[in-house]
């Protein structure tokens, strides 16, 4: 009987087929060792079958809280064939939001890093439900070696179909507790293939995978994508550390990364970016935040390299759009929707608006989730009609080129006048001595809302507020200029580098009520 185009858009059928292409060529150099696609499709095959024989079914879901490692690809990779779900935590997070996630997605199973290995007995004894903990070193007292899963099995056969769960990710929690995003193999599937077909990846490529493997970014462009067409990619170890990129991109001639505007910005500014040699690059990506110009033309000064920006969020699986690199590029644009992807800009009414004007961008096609999951009614609220209603502000302009202008839920509403915050960022971002800002608006009794820019300043550099408010006052018009301006050490962030801006909320909300102690 022929297997069906359905049936096979899932990873593991995927794996197995760059298998059948390629056996022998190198896929992940992960520090001193090189792993084949052979011997990844066995690997992942191996915890599959040991899995399941401790009784993993399918719809079981196995909690990984790991740094990027071989371990993690393995479970990626091969837990589909299976049936069960990866439910990937960050290992940053607290103690109460491991808790959170690991009871809200019921997981059977935990995979974790050695490093958290002192508050594995506080876990049990709080969550009963995980059955059995694997640790990626050896055998403790409370948890078996990983290497038992890579013991010789019996191999089952993958069971997965397109319409298979594959994961939870759990969002950032940016408004308030996570929630769990339930995504299927054709959800990655097709996503995957919509980034290799956009801007021609091909066997000779190599990846540089330098985002954490808990985030869709760094499965999706930088695991999945490379591995439809062999290519090879380069996984960087532990904490981020912007001093060993470089020297990667020049050692191991990667021709593309994919990070977030942070880290390029951080790359810029090292003492030996000009002299690196980057020749290898075809392009770099960017996305998960939005693109200051300050560091999008560094980018171009230093590195002389095309620099595409992309859009999406985990409940459309990565990308939704992405720029072409041998495209004009517009470097506040995150380019065209992607193959098989389908993008409208509404107005509050769900009605279509007309190029340039601003609405919420809704998306529509394989990648958009299944839904959240035990959460029926957060589901109901963002997908309607077959749309997944992103909360996001944006327009499209004569070309198709998709902008992102803000957070339907950060736009700031002054005397009935609309400020979107990401403008007066950008404006901001400008200045020598701003090293990054976020934008916010808070209550006032006149207008409604008030502007307040939070400001980190480079080091060995002064800002003062007027400063600020008078440079906005030359390049804004007058209603969108910050009437407050507060200066900070750090900006909370997500692992990924988003701005946690109902954090900023919290602090700064009597500001204009003349009760900040700031």
């Amino acid at each position: 009987m022929p297997v069906s185009r359905k049936e096979k858009m899932n990873i593991p059928e995927y794996v197995e087929k760059t298998v059948g292409q390629a056996p022998d060529n190198p896929m992940i150099f992960f520090e001193k060792e090189e792993v084949t696609y052979g011997q990844m499709f066995e690997r992942s095959c191996l915890v599959a079958g040991n899995l399941k024989a401790l009784g993993i079914q399918p719809g079981d879901k196995i909690a990984l809280m790991l740094g990027n490692s071989l371990e993690y690809l393995y479970c990626f990779l091969g837990f589909g064939r299976i049936g069960a779900l990866m439910v990937p935590i960050n290992p940053a997070l607290s103690f109460e939001e491991y808790i959170y996630i690991i009871e809200n997605s019921e997981a059977r199973f935990l995979v974790l890093m050695p490093e958290l290995l002192p508050v594995l007995p506080r876990l049990l004894e709080v969550l009963p439900q995980l059955e059995k903990v694997f640790v990626a070193g050896p055998d403790t007292e409370h948890s078996t070696s990983f290497s038992s899963l890579l013991e010789p099995c019996e191999i089952p056969e993958n069971t997965a179909t397109s319409d298979s769960d594959a994961a939870l990710i759990y969002t950032s929690g940016t408004t308030g507790k996570p929630k769990g995003v339930i995504l299927t193999h054709g959800n990655y599937i097709w996503d995957a293939l919509a980034l290799y077909r956009s801007n021609r990846i091909s066997s000779e490529d190599r990846f540089l995978c330098v985002l954490p493997l808990f985030h869709v970014n760094a499965q999706v462009v930088s695991i999945l994508t490379p591995m439809l067409c062999n290519a090879r990619i380069f996984l960087v170890a532990g904490m981020f550390n912007p001093f060993t990129i470089l020297p990667m991109i020049e050692q191991y001639k990667i021709t593309t990364m994919s990070a977030v505007p942070t880290i390029y910005g951080l790359l810029t500014r090292l003492p030996k970016a000009e002299s690196a040699d980057v020749s290898s690059i075809r392009f770099f990506v960017s996305g998960a935040a939005p693109m200051p110009e300050a560091i999008y033309r560094e980018v171009q000064r230093v590195f002389k390299k095309p620099l595409i920006m992309g859009y999406g969020l985990s409940e459309a699986t990565c990308a939704s759009s992405v720029a072409d690199h041998e495209d004009p590029i517009r470097w506040n644009s995150v380019g065209p929707a992607l193959r098989y992807t389908s993008i409208r800009i509404v107005d509050k009414a769900g009605k279509d608006l007309p190029v340039g004007e601003i609405g919420e961008v809704l998306i529509a096609g394989p990648t958009v989730m299944k839904g959240y999951y035990r959460n029926p009614e957060a589901t109901a609220e963002v997908l309607q009609d077959g749309w997944l209603k992103t909360g996001d502000l944006g327009h499209f302009d004569s070309e198709g080129y998709l902008y992102i202008v803000d957070r339907v839920k950060d736009m700031i509403i002054r005397g009935g006048l609309n400020v979107y915050t990401a403008q007066v960022e950008q404006i901001i971002a400008r200045m020598d001595a701003v090293e990054e800002v976020a934008v916010i608006g808070v209550d006032e009794a006149t207008w409604g809302q008030e502007v307040l820019a939070v400001v980190k300043i480079k080091e060995e550099h002064s800002l003062t507020e007027k400063e600020v408010i008078a440079f906005c006052r030359e390049n804004l018009a007058a209603f969108k200029c910050p009437r407050y301006v507060r200066f900070i050490d750090e900006l909370p962030k997500t692992a990924i580098g988003k701005v946690r801006k109902h954090e900023l909320h919290t602090r700064f909300a009597k500001i204009a009520m003349g009760k900040d102690k700031s």
